[in-house]
């Protein structure tokens, strides 16, 4: 009765109004009231209040013919959300009525997914037998705990295994401190475990097939953590590009064995240096700024501080397992000026809509993503190498959650993901986030319809503090979406994973990409020859790679039909670009600087990966679920139509033309019939004139000698490359 006297009342408000006002304004504060009619003397509590007032307010706008644009204005302060705030069709804009959630002018607006807690509910570990539990007892009386059962918060969630080839899956709860995220406790702090030969016991590989295996370590260390439960590992056991997590099993600090509860997919080994890992989540091993633990039986949040608490100190702990907003087929919508953390899962989810705009927003400390753009696939049951003659991906699209998306685009690679049109993220900062920052999804493969979904002069920091393995600050996927001005900052693996077709990546500064990998680009597309058309132009990569094999630009496994055009390459890996036996690839009009090898091109196909090639193998299936001899496939592509008819093992049509290597040691060792042709590139090690390379101003100036030796290599506008704002 009461929800339908508020609604009756909305009607009355708004349909008493004058629409001679260009924009119609709801007001909510953190003193409002939801039975207020949302004027700035009168605001509403919360942002559902603002979302029945505008239903209402479009329900009598309609009715007189008249649309107003709508902004929710936000007043200063922390809201937390106890459930995600889904708009749906009921409140969609249009594009005569756009909808728009703002903070207040020079106010700060944050919404949490989580709880605030109070610093007076910090107190000192206590009791005797709690303070034996910690390892190095110097650290005991820096260590802080929170009763979380006595603040009513029982819900800590479950700590769930993350990485090569797994599904996303939500954190349990996080604990964040002034913005700050906490991680939990390990062993070591810093460092990780280098894996010896003779430390595999059991490699968790038998006849191709692969199981649980089993390790040896320090029987001291083991002994000390005897009444440990729920223990992962984190770490690199096999390939530098596959980092998995595993649970253990048991410890036998009697033999020095630990078992493990999970197979990882290419078994154990010690053979490279990168074969490294870490334990986590034990009590024990709290001793450092920055860890913490949750005894979940208890309800006892124990954290060591990065400095002594303050009262005006903000303490937060993630709750919330759904996205923070979710916006379904709700379209002409967006969110100004808004900072969104503190959640399990992901911070902002749209899918179906129009026109939507993240812009000017921070989303951070999320348990997954910042945004994602489309849908997820159901997360799989089974844990195992692909097969796409048979898939075994569920195939089930997923509303608010990603799920397996990234492993089933791989056995199927046309999959519509309904991430809708023209929506964008404009000058956000997304930092802090569990597996991955944006996910930009939309278009139809099959189709070529392109989506134009963009993200535009955003900021990445530290976007897989929980998995990175093929889960980047960029993920790209559809047909036509652009990623433009943004700057990615250092991250362990790759920066931007591209799929599909007609992408645009442009404008974009990589900086220090690659940092944990083997065999990895800071940009990465690859295993599809269908993903054609994508442009990779004016970008700056430097400083990719730190050990192992490591590229700037990698055209994978046969890709083909990419535009690299007009990019600057500075120490960009250990090859700056690879193209691994495509075709039809251009790289033109590049400057590469102080490479080791600029470009690596091989015939990959013609033997260790020419399985790719079978009849009915997995080019045919991506090739032929394109339906790439008919329209609009043909038509876009023609070069394509005879692909499996002239000899696709033999890498051709790379033109490798126009670019310039500054001091590098190698240009590259392909054959010239592959596609390089040295006659049309300048080599050098003189000074060619950039506008101050010591400061990273790679401009080249009006009397560069490249413009001489080179009389069509168009200038590079690098002034325009990068963040706008």
């Amino acid at each position: 009765m009461k929800c339908i006297l508020f609604i009756v009342s909305l009607l009355f408000l708004v349909g008493n109004q004058s629409f001679a006002n260009s924009v119609k304004e709801f007001y909510v504060a953190k003193d409002g009231n939801s039975g207020n009619t949302g004027t700035k003397e009168s605001p509403f509590l919360t942002l559902t209040d603002a979302q029945k007032a505008i239903q209402a307010y479009k329900q009598i706008g309609s009715n007189s013919g008249t649309k107003q644009d709508v902004i929710v204005w936000i007043r200063g302060g922390i809201y937390e959300l106890t459930e995600s705030f889904e708009l749906t069709s009921e409140d969609t804009g249009s594009e005569l009525c756009h909808i728009s959630y703002r903070a207040y002018p020079g106010e700060k607006v944050t919404i949490i997914g989580g709880r605030l807690i109070s610093p007076k509910a910090v107190h000192n570990v206590a009791g005797l037998n709690e303070k034996k539990r910690f390892v190095d007892q110097l650290a005991v009386d820096k260590i802080k705990v929170i009763d979380l059962k006595a603040l009513g918060i029982v819900d800590y969630g479950k700590n769930q295994i993350t990485g090569f080839r797994r599904p996303y899956v939500n954190a349990a709860m996080e604990l964040f401190i002034n913005g700050k995220p906490f991680h939990l406790s390990r062993y070591p702090n810093k460092n990780q475990i280098r894996i010896r030969t003779d430390d595999v016991i059991d490699p968790g590989m038998a006849n191709n097939d692969f199981h649980p295996g089993s390790i040896r370590f320090d029987k001291q260390r083991l002994a000390l953590w005897n009444k440990a439960q729920d223990i992962f590992t984190c770490g690199n056991f096999k390939y530098a590009w596959a980092n998995d997590q595993l649970r253990v099993k048991t410890i036998d600090a009697n033999t020095g064995e630990v078992k493990f509860a999970d197979a990882h997919m290419f078994g154990i080994s010690g053979e490279h240096e990168w074969n490294q890992y870490y334990f986590f989540n034990l009590m024990e091993e709290l001793d450092e700024s920055g860890e913490y633990y949750i005894d979940q039986q208890k309800g006892l949040l124990y954290f060591y501080p990065f400095a002594e608490l303050k009262p005006s100190d903000t303490i937060m702990v993630s709750l919330l397992e759904k996205p923070l907003i979710a916006l379904k087929s709700a379209s002409y919508t967006e969110f100004r000026n808004i900072c969104f953390e503190a959640g399990r899962g992901i911070g902002i989810y749209m899918e179906n809509t129009v026109s939507d705009k993240i812009e000017n927003c921070t989303i951070r400390n999320m348990g997954v993503m910042g945004v994602c753009i489309g849908k997820g696939s159901k997360s799989s049951p089974i844990y195992r190498h692909p097969d796409e003659k048979n898939p075994f991906m569920p195939g089930e699209k997923i509303s608010g959650e990603i799920g397996s998306l990234y492993d089933y685009l791989y056995e199927n690679s046309i999959f519509d993901r309904d991430g809708g049109k023209n929506n964008g993220v404009v000058n956000c900062l997304i930092e802090n986030t569990g597996c991955g920052g944006v996910s930009v999804g939309g278009g139809n493969r099959v189709k070529l319809e392109k989506a134009g979904n963009y993200l535009y002069d955003c900021e990445f920091f530290n976007c897989g503090r929980r998995d990175y393995s093929y889960k980047s600050p960029v993920n790209v996927d559809g047909v036509g979406n652009r990623i433009q001005h943004c700057q990615i900052n250092t991250c362990p693996a790759t920066a931007i994973y591209i799929h599909g077709n007609d992408h645009i990546v442009e404008y974009n500064v990589i900086d220090g990409a690659c940092k944990l990998m083997d065999d990895q680009g800071a940009v990465y597309i690859g295993r599809d020859p269908s993903e054609y058309g994508n442009v990779i132009r004016y970008n700056f990569l430097k400083n990719i790679g730190n050990e192992g094999l490591t590229m700037g630009v990698y055209f994978d496994d046969g890709a083909c039909g990419t535009s690299l055009y007009g990019n600057i390459f500075y120490k960009a890996g250990t090859r700056s670009v690879l193209i691994g036996g495509g075709q039809y690839n251009k790289v033109e009009n590049n400057i590469f600087i102080a490479s080791e090898l600029a470009i690596h091109m091989d015939n990959r196909l013609e033997n260790w990966a020419k399985n790719s090639l079978l009849p009915n193998g997995i080019f045919e299936i991506r090739m032929k679920a394109m339906n790439f001899q008919k329209p609009p496939f043909a038509e876009r592509y023609p070069e394509m139509i005879h692909y499996f008819d002239n000899d696709p093992a033999v890498p051709k049509h790379n033109d490798i033309k126009n670019n310039v290597f500054v001091g590098v040691k190698q240009v590259h060792n392909g054959k010239k019939e592959w596609g390089v042709v040295l006659d049309e590139n300048l080599v050098t090690d003189q000074d060619v004139e950039f506008q101050n390379a010591d400061q990273f101003d790679f401009t080249l100036k009006k009397q560069s000698v490249i413009f001489q030796k080179l009389p069509d290599f168009k200038p590079i506008p690098f002034e325009k490359i990068g963040r706008i704002h």
